[in-house]
């Protein structure tokens, strides 16, 4: 697993801002930082009893690969926060010790443990050593260069787990298309040499069918993991452009079902802001979606675009579909990643483009109409 990820400067460095860190350091706790580098090593024996008496990361002490390697971490850890200011070499440094936690398996509570033990003994320090009339604006600074820390820690802890997580799925995903490519074209030749109407013929349909199932399930979770890791680009993007692509991907579903669509798109309200490529996406699943849920004997889909009610700044653009509405249960359940109402469903539409839309400001409702259909709601900001 690689967990080399870079460090995302501009990310950290707008943490920095925010908590009102300059890059020279911590004006107030200046003139104190010898005096903490100095308990460098109290810390450091301080931690080691402190984590020695929770069972769990004792674990980690009596089993260290070379004894005595995690004190020196923490000195050099806590020495680090006094000696070094806040240069781009500090922060990198607390992000590969982010990294570092994630390769190692460390829990996150512990981590987060360990910068509430870190403002504990400072907090001991500036009370025994520095003039009450300074103590105030030390401990402030103090506060944020340790909020500035466990954030660097968490961020890099996050997308290094995230990164993990989606770097197996995304391996399964293809070591599992190659045997369906195979399986899927071996099942054809047996099913050329079946007689049409035997049970036989009939069998090799099934499995053809699961094949296919599975080959979209792959394709649709390489999306998902793509878009999940994917930052979204803004730009004002038309309406009625996204919805005709869709409809020209879908074009071999809509020859099939052949469909009365009706589509109303406001011209205040034609365009909102948003990734193309998400929402490209976004609008290909709903309506793929509401072509496999709609109703063949009335085969009718509506699709209109409006300000939102509660807030001008946002469009919503309703897709109604006729066919069976979604039961109660159904709706509690449609947005979990692999769950369907159908029975060659993959799971993926729904999840995908309801991460589509909140990646991109917005959320996607679903609602019943009962006799009629299924009503999805968008909402998305406004270009």
């Amino acid at each position: 697993m690689n967990f080399n990820v870079p460090v995302p400067v501009e990310k950290l460095s707008w943490f920095q801002h925010k908590l009102r860190i300059e890059k020279r350091g911590l004006e107030k706790l200046k003139p104190y930082r010898s005096l903490f580098a100095s308990r460098k090593k109290e810390f450091s024996e301080s931690l080691h009893r402190y984590f020695y008496e929770i069972p769990e990361t004792r674990a980690h002490i009596e089993h260290e690969k070379r004894p005595g390697h995690l004190k020196e971490a923490w000195m050099w850890w806590f020495g680090s926060l006094f000696e070094e200011g806040f240069s781009d070499a500090f922060t990198a440094a607390h992000w590969r010790s982010g990294l570092r936690h994630v390769e190692v398996n460390i829990d996150h509570r512990f981590i987060t443990l360990a910068y509430c033990f870190l403002r504990q003994f400072c907090q001991k320090i500036v009370k025994d050593e520095i003039d009450p009339v300074e103590q105030e604006p030390v401990l402030e600074d103090i506060g944020k260069m340790v909020d500035f820390c466990l954030l660097i820690e968490t961020q890099a802890f996050i997308e290094a787990t995230t990164r993990c997580d989606l770097e197996v799925v995304k391996g399964i995903s293809h070591q599992v298309r190659n045997p369906l490519t195979v399986i899927g074209g071996y099942i054809q030749r047996l099913k050329r040499d079946a007689e049409p109407e035997s049970t036989v013929h009939r069998i090799y349909d099934t499995i053809l069918d699961e094949n296919r199932r599975l080959e979209s399930m792959v394709k649709d979770v390489g999306v998902y993991s793509d878009m999940f890791q994917k930052k979204p680009h803004f730009s004002a993007l038309s309406l009625q452009a996204l919805i005709s692509q869709a409809l020209g991907n879908l074009e071999d579903v809509l020859s099939a079902i052949q469909p009365e669509i009706d589509i109303e798109l406001d011209p205040r309200w034609s365009h909102v802001k948003g990734d193309s490529e998400d929402l490209e996406k976004l609008f290909y699943y709903l309506l793929q979606n509401s072509l496999e849920n709609i109703d063949p004997e009335r085969a009718r889909i509506r699709i209109a675009a409006r300000p939102c009610s509660d807030d001008s700044r946002f469009v919503e653009v309703v897709i109604f579909n006729t066919g069976t509405p979604p039961t109660a249960e159904d709706l509690t359940r449609l947005f979990i990643p692999f769950y369907s109402s159908k029975p060659y469903g993959t799971g993926f539409a729904l999840p995908i483009a309801q991460l589509a839309a909140r990646k991109n400001l917005g959320d996607l409702y679903l609602e019943s109409v009962p006799d009629e259909g299924t009503r999805c709601t968008v909402r998305l900001p406004a270009a």
